[in-house]
């Protein structure tokens, strides 16, 4: 039961953050998970270099210590400096996978608040249904590891390179030199990579709500296509999509490999030439500066250190690519999380129980965007208390607006909305039903108390017209329903749709095109026993109609062109 949106309607476009930005205000709420993360990285790297000096110093005494203190103790420095170290990596993943969990509860908090807030209408502008759950879902799952991941070790790979760089050279100042020559090239080629790899994961995020939107329009049209005998063309057309997407992804793989590649590649090439100098130097080879003086213990730990000196780096080019992606979900996710742009203009004002007048428009003015037409322009209207009005126009005249309008689906730019404390909850009819798996009892109580009985729900369907010992309704109440109205037809389900609005006790229908796909021997019926019934219980209808066959059956005549009112007469 969504409204549906008039074809001149147009998208809202917001004025965005830039996607770091956007990134960076998702992480504010959560930072301490990000500083626990960063100081236990860095314990594991204090307790690394105690590692390396403990492993170094045993085997120096064990080879040359020639009756002095015993290698032991140093032994057991260095299991507890292995178990200190794990443990703190252990803090330092655990840290970032929280940072993550908070920040995408967070977001999918916002993405919920903010669906909620812009209602169906201004929702439908900003992306297909498809196209949200795969938001909602995918692209937000996709900035797991630019939290968990990437952030940290773009803290600590900085921080420990530079702290055992420190321990390096108190030691050589060659190997020392070597580390530190070796280190610039990397980022320098991660940054060459990532130009790239932003682009391509920005395609792919594009592709993937395509692809969600394309697959979601096959799904409702399934029958459709049955019928057509179009079943196994639609059937190529996903298959080629997902074969399209499926590209695309192994090319984000591909960068991905390639990032960590050459990570590997300079690493073990610095590492290599560490290691031929301390072998040199050891073996007498070299006399250059230090070399000459250079020991077992000090050879041994700056070896040691060497691996664990590129391991943020590491770590760093292995995450490289949760930036790019993370980027690219925040190109798609910042601007869907803008609120409309603020026009000072109030929510719709109440008017008392008392008044005669339940709905008054004042001037209103609304636009999807500030380029186009609006959506509305300049309406002035009063709806009476019990009146049954019909919206007559063409298609994009502006009738699903101005009946989203007085829902509160959205908001005018100017002018002002006056609805009656009573004409709250309303009930909404559109064009297609939406009845949910589940059983017949199930769907209308979803405009019922949850304990109405049974025989108010089975009398509220009589006065829809649709008899509870129907023969295709074999189970009754307990009939069920397949998604998407399944086992009952067009009209059926738009008699189950009157009865749940029967049963909300609302005081205000509005009514959107609701016999728009009934033949019209059920159409009469229907608007026979709906009308029937709003003048039996003074109930206000507001339809949006373009057949002259249903209009004229109401007592007056509202005519809209381009969004303006271009007449109004009672009958």
């Amino acid at each position: 039961m969504n409204p549906s949106t008039e074809p001149g309607d147009g998208a809202s476009t917001d004025l965005a953050p830039p996607p770091r930005a956007f990134l960076r205000t998702l992480l504010q709420p959560h930072r301490h998970w990000l500083h626990l993360a960063w100081l236990a990285g860095a314990g594991a790297g204090l307790a690394t270099v105690a590692l390396a000096a403990a492993v170094a110093w045993s085997i120096h005494l064990a080879l040359f210590g020639q009756g002095a203190a015993p290698a032991w103790p140093w032994l057991g420095a260095a299991v507890l400096a292995v178990l200190l170290r794990h443990g703190l990596q252990a803090l330092r993943d655990w840290s970032g996978q929280q940072l993550a969990f908070a920040v995408r509860a967070d977001l999918r908090q916002r993405l919920i608040a903010t669906a909620s807030r812009l209602g169906p209408v201004h929702l439908a502008h900003r992306g297909h249904s498809g196209s949200w759950a795969s938001r909602y879902q995918e692209q937000v799952d996709a900035l797991a590891g630019y939290y968990a991941r990437y952030l940290p070790a773009l803290g600590l790979t900085i921080a420990v390179p530079a702290l055992l760089l420190a321990a390096a050279f108190s030691q050589d100042w060659v190997a020392g030199l070597l580390l530190l020559l070796s280190a610039p090239l990397i980022p320098v080629f991660m940054a060459l990579i990532g130009m790239g790899s932003e682009q391509i994961h920005q395609a792919q995020q594009e592709r993937q709500n395509r692809l969600a939107g394309h697959f979601l329009d096959r799904i409702r049209a399934l029958d459709l296509l049955r019928r057509s005998l179009a079943l196994e063309a639609a059937q190529r057309d996903v298959a080629e999509a997902a074969d399209g997407y499926r590209r695309l992804s192994m090319r984000v793989l591909r960068v991905a490999f390639l990032s960590s590649a050459v990570m590997e590649f300079f690493s073990a090439v610095a590492i290599g030439l560490v290691a031929i100098y301390v072998g040199f130097a050891l073996l007498g080879f070299l006399e250059f500066g230090p070399a000459g003086e250079l020991t077992l213990f000090s050879g041994l730990f700056v070896l040691l250190l060497a691996p664990e000196y590129f391991q943020p780096l590491r770590q760093f080019a292995q995450s490289y690519h949760d930036r790019a992606g993370a980027i690219a979900v925040g190109a798609e996710l910042s601007p869907l999380l803008q609120p409309p742009p603020d026009t000072g203009h109030p929510g719709a004002a109440l008017r008392p129980a008392s008044d005669p007048t339940l709905l008054r428009l004042h001037n209103v003015t609304v636009r999807y965007e500030p380029e186009i037409q609006p959506a509305l322009c300049g309406v002035d209207l009063d709806i009476s208390r019990g009146e049954q009005t019909a919206v007559v126009g063409p298609s994009g005249s502006g009738k699903s607006t101005l009946l989203a309008l007085c829902a509160g689906f959205v908001q005018a730019d100017s002018g002002s909305v006056a609805i009656g404390a009573d004409a709250r909850p309303f009930a909404w009819i559109g064009q297609r039903v939406h009845l949910f798996h589940g059983s017949l009892r199930e769907n209308l109580l979803l405009g019922a108390p949850a304990h109405t009985p049974d025989p108010e729900l089975r009398a509220a369907m009589a006065a829809a017209g649709l008899r509870p010992d129907d023969p295709t309704l074999p189970h009754g109440l307990d009939t069920p329903i397949g998604e998407d109205s399944r086992g009952l037809s067009g009209g059926q389900a738009q008699r189950v749709a009157f009865a749940r609005a029967l049963l909300s006790g609302s005081r205000l229908w509005l009514l959107d095109e609701p016999t728009s796909a009934l033949d019209p021997q059920t159409e009469d019926d229907l608007l026979t026993r709906l009308l029937a019934h709003a003048r039996a219980r003074e109930i206000t209808v507001l339809v949006a109609t373009h057949h002259e066959s249903v209009y004229r059956r109401l007592g007056r005549i509202v005519r809209l062109a381009e969004g303006r009112l271009q007449g109004d007469s009672h009958v």
